[in-house]
């Protein structure tokens, strides 16, 4: 019997207070380091390379995550990635220099992209086939609204002191805590498979250009976002809000715009979320003193057509993709995600540097306006997908290819739409008694329940299942 809302949280309530204390001490910690970056005098392509710095560690630690995980085990990893950016947060304050602070902000995302690897493979495990939907819609809720707060709280002491970095070190150090105490089992081995770049752009070329224009842009907002509010004249608590409300328009409008994309072509959803973004981005040409006095609201608006892209582009993806390809295709789709998002501070700092602050929006238009052209121009090529095809539009944070793996996207489903669970293999004689308990609907086996076995028995290539290979 499923479990309600409520028993949920209640079950996950200590992996869930971990995310939210990570979520919230890493937003806090990105913008008062783009604004104390400022602050000190740092020039706009040095705090550029600063925040994008972060994205390098990111990727980094998607690629060696899982194997770290696998050989020293999730608490002892969790301790020691959580311990090491506790005490690296609280080294910002001490050495204030742009090439020291790079650094720091490298092993950041590493010790980040590991931590998140952890939760959600300790939600993985506690999750089952009936509540992953649920599962995946609270953890993300819980993510979105630790990073909204998290800006929010720039306005618990002054950006110049080192109260801040305190805050946002506790924070890291308190996310230890109640996975340090379960009584839980440790998940499984964590599966680091990934798909290379080639085979997912020769998948869809526009889900491959859409993830890395989601990350150029992401990387700008959160990256440089504050330096942009900051350049136009509002104070600490202003910029606070501006960004709380660029994250909130995303949070609200991330599901309704991705459920309309399971009811309309994928594609035509994503070439009017971008083509809005382009003109959200002249907006501030035209009418800069109004934007100026109305910036949180602009920045809400901006949240609403950035946020939605990389979900938009890892749904239409998965749309060409059998579900036991979805978590690596995830994987390397995340390292693209990540890479691109490491250009997104270089390029706005430097628009900034050379232009001003309204180059920034101008910045966002062009990336939106190119994208959507690619979307546009790809519209008359490959296989087109019916709405009949289209998989289901499921909302995943950009941490980890585990995500992916605790949402039900993945699960194989029947005609009806029902998961498929495989017979169990305690029962030797189960797959000689029973060999269709282990069949896909389209008559394919399971590569890990019984191998490339002849469905009937017999040794005729005709009825030998194939395994598919995954690069």
């Amino acid at each position: 019997m499923p479990r309600s809302p409520v028993a949920m949280i209640i079950a996950l309530s200590a992996t869930l207070f971990a995310a939210f204390a990570l979520n919230t001490g890493s937003s806090l910690q990105s913008s008062l380091l783009a604004l104390r970056a400022s602050a000190e005098g740092f020039a706009p392509i040095y705090t550029g390379i600063i925040m994008a710095s972060y994205y390098v560690g990111f990727v980094a630690g998607i690629i060696w995550g899982a194997s770290l995980v696998n050989r020293v085990g999730h608490i002892r990893t969790f301790a020691a990635l959580a311990s090491t950016g506790s005490a690296i947060t609280l080294l910002h304050a001490v050495f204030v220099d742009p090439i020291t602070w790079s650094l720091f902000r490298a092993m950041t995302g590493l010790c980040l992209s590991g931590l998140y690897l952890v939760v959600e493979s300790w939600l993985n495990a506690q999750s089952d086939n009936t509540s992953r939907g649920s599962t995946i819609a609270i953890y993300m809720t819980v993510s979105l609204g630790g990073l909204a707060i998290g800006q929010l709280m720039l306005n618990v002491s002054p950006i110049s002191g080192f109260e801040l970095f305190t805050v946002a070190s506790v924070l890291l150090s308190l996310s230890l805590v109640p996975l340090a105490l379960t009584r839980q089992p440790p998940p499984a081995a964590v599966s680091g498979e990934r798909m290379t770049f080639r085979r997912l752009y020769k998948i869809s070329p526009l889900g491959f250009v859409a993830a890395s224009g989601a990350g150029v842009l992401s990387g700008a907002i959160y990256g440089v976002g504050p330096v942009f509010a900051a350049d136009l004249g509002l104070a600490t608590n202003d910029v606070a809000y501006f960004m709380f409300f660029v994250i909130l328009g995303g949070m609200i409008m991330q599901f309704p715009i991705g459920k309309l994309s399971d009811m309309v072509p994928r594609q035509y959803v994503m070439i009017v979320v971008l083509l809005g973004l382009g003109v959200c981005g002249l907006i501030p040409l035209a009418i800069p003193e109004i934007v100026r006095e109305n910036l949180t609201l602009w920045g809400g608006i901006t949240g609403v057509f950035i946020m939605p892209i990389y979900g938009l582009a890892v749904a239409y993806v998965n749309d060409y993709l059998n579900p036991e390809d979805i978590v690596p295709a995830s994987g390397g789709l995340l390292i693209i995600y990540g890479g691109s998002a490491a250009s997104g501070p270089l390029l706005g700092g430097t628009a900034i540097g050379y232009f001003g602050p309204w180059a920034m929006p101008v910045f966002f238009s062009i990336v939106g306006i190119s994208v959507a052209s690619f979307a546009i121009y790809r519209a008359g090529f490959g296989r087109r997908i019916s709405i009949e095809e289209q998989g289901q539009f499921v909302a995943v944070p950009r941490t980890t290819p585990m995500a992916f793996e605790l949402s039900p996207i993945t699960d194989e489903t029947d005609e009806d739409g029902n998961p498929i669970v495989a017979a169990s293999t305690t029962d030797e004689n189960t797959a000689a008694d029973n060999p269709d308990a282990f069949l896909t609907p389209d008559g394919t086996a399971h590569p890990d329940d019984f191998g490339q076995v002849p469905v009937d028995g017999t040794d005729g290539p005709d009825k030998t299942t194939e395994i598919p290979k995954k690069n």
